[in-house]
């Protein structure tokens, strides 16, 4: 790790590297850079946000580096292949700007917090978990560590809230139509951190090992909606939050609250826990506020393995589950895996049938891909890789969900390889219908 030190202010260029090269540009705003900008042009510095998504990262790298000439960019680093991309831009970075300091912060690093790791090299300082105050303390100070530092967890997310500060928010707002649902032109938000949950198999655990649950509160989030609506000219916001419902409910019913009292000005979509949805008076009360589409972690109709998953139990089947938000006027969409380690061709088998049972329930399937320093992850997994491995290969963190993930159940290969097909059949029908609502 280099060692780097400045005066301050500096003119610092804030890098979301994205996943793609060539697709989803401005489809999710940098809400992690934009959150950090914020609070670093309060501290009286320079910064220019710059999203990758889309774009040629050899291209676009140095042309932002001539138009901006920073004295600091920092990266946004994400697993898979958002970790290829990364390592591009400090490479590409390095190259064309040598002096330059260069840090980055994002959840890959509460995955490999190894210093040693490759992924690191070339790097002044990584960040674990909030980026905000402890990047802007770091470089108010004379002395800059170097290595990984933290974790770090901003208490008290209202002195941050979601910004409206940069100009091209407005191009991320997107059709009515191209909202499942929804009748009015939306965007992407992020207005919490963390989970309601602790799931064995999530990166959460480790961003964000102090706290569980933090977001902003409903009264400046409601305030923050307002202004992105007048700026960037957005009527619906889809929360990119893990969860959106608070434990108490406190939060949420103070939001449904004050859209009510508005006459739900707003339309909305968000992330619920499964067992969020035997809550009929909640779902009457947010659909009343607007929201209009949920997004819900199924992942397996297995009691068993949703036990080891840390998923929690419900009194009530799924099919009724989905069947009466559908009543309310809300769409369901889950995500569903298999490939759990313990996971048999009888449990795969029930979520079939569930699937089946559910016609209503659109979802997303996936293979179990074993994440480091999760519960699951480490038993399953890691452990064993990394002591055959050392602080690992820089390929272990281009993993994802898209491709690289395979069977980790007691199911033979080649009947597991069958039901991931059938998983990926109902998938396809399910879809076409979601996007085919009027």
């Amino acid at each position: 790790m280099r060692i780097a030190r400045r005066a301050a202010p500096e003119r610092v260029l804030l890098v979301h590297p994205g996943i793609y090269a060539d697709r989803n540009p401005l489809v999710f705003p940098p809400w992690g850079a934009l959150m950090l900008g914020a609070e670093l042009l309060g501290r009286g510095h320079e910064v220019e946000v710059l999203d990758l998504n889309g774009q040629d990262v050899a291209a676009a790298v140095p042309a932002a580096l001539g138009r901006h000439r920073p004295t600091v960019v920092g990266i946004t680093c994400k697993l898979g292949l958002g970790a290829a991309r990364f390592r591009a831009v400090v490479d590409v970075v390095r190259r064309e700007s040598p002096d330059t300091t260069v840090v980055a912060g994002g959840p890959l690093v509460s995955s490999f917090p190894d210093p040693a790791h490759p992924l690191w090299a070339g790097l002044d300082a990584v960040f674990w978990g909030d980026g905000e105050t402890a990047l802007a303390d770091w470089l108010a100070t004379d002395e800059r560590p170097g290595g990984v530092l933290g974790p770090a967890e901003t208490p008290d997310l209202d002195r941050i809230g979601v910004p409206a500060w940069w100009g091209p928010l407005r191009d991320y707002v997107k059709p009515a139509e191209l909202w499942p649902n929804m009748t009015v032109d939306a965007m992407h938000v992020a207005s919490a951190r963390g989970c309601t949950r602790r799931c064995t198999f999530c990166y959460l655990n480790a961003q964000y090992p102090g706290s569980r649950f933090r977001y902003v509160s409903a009264d400046r989030l409601m305030a923050d909606l307002q202004r992105l609506h007048d700026t960037a000219g957005a009527s619906g916001f889809y929360f990119v939050d893990d969860c959106f419902v608070d434990r108490p409910e406190t939060r949420v019913r103070r939001f449904c609250d004050l859209n009510i009292a508005e006459g739900a000005p707003f339309e909305y979509g968000c992330d619920v826990q499964l067992t969020d949805l035997e809550n009929p008076a909640l779902l009457r009360r947010m659909h009343g506020a607007g929201f209009r589409a949920l997004y819900v972690g199924i992942e397996t109709a297995s009691p068993a393995v949703r036990k080891s998953l840390g998923k929690g139990s419900v009194r009530t089947g799924v099919p009724d589950l989905v069947s009466r938000a559908l009543d309310l006027g809300l769409v369901v969409r889950a995500s569903i895996g298999i490939g759990w380690p313990g996971e048999t061709a009888r449990d795969v088998a029930a979520t079939l049938e569930m699937i089946d049972r559910t016609p209503g329930l659109v979802f997303d399937a996936y293979r179990y891909l074993p994440l480091p320093n999760t519960p699951l992850g480490e038993r399953s997994e890691w452990t064993e890789r990394r002591a055959a491995a050392g602080p690992g290969r820089l390929e272990h963190a281009y993993e994802d969900y898209s491709e690289y993930n395979t069977n980790h159940s007691d199911i033979p290969a080649e009947q597991f390889d069958a039901l991931w097909q059938e998983l990926l059949a109902r998938e396809r029908q399910r879809l076409e219908m979601y996007f085919a609502r009027p």
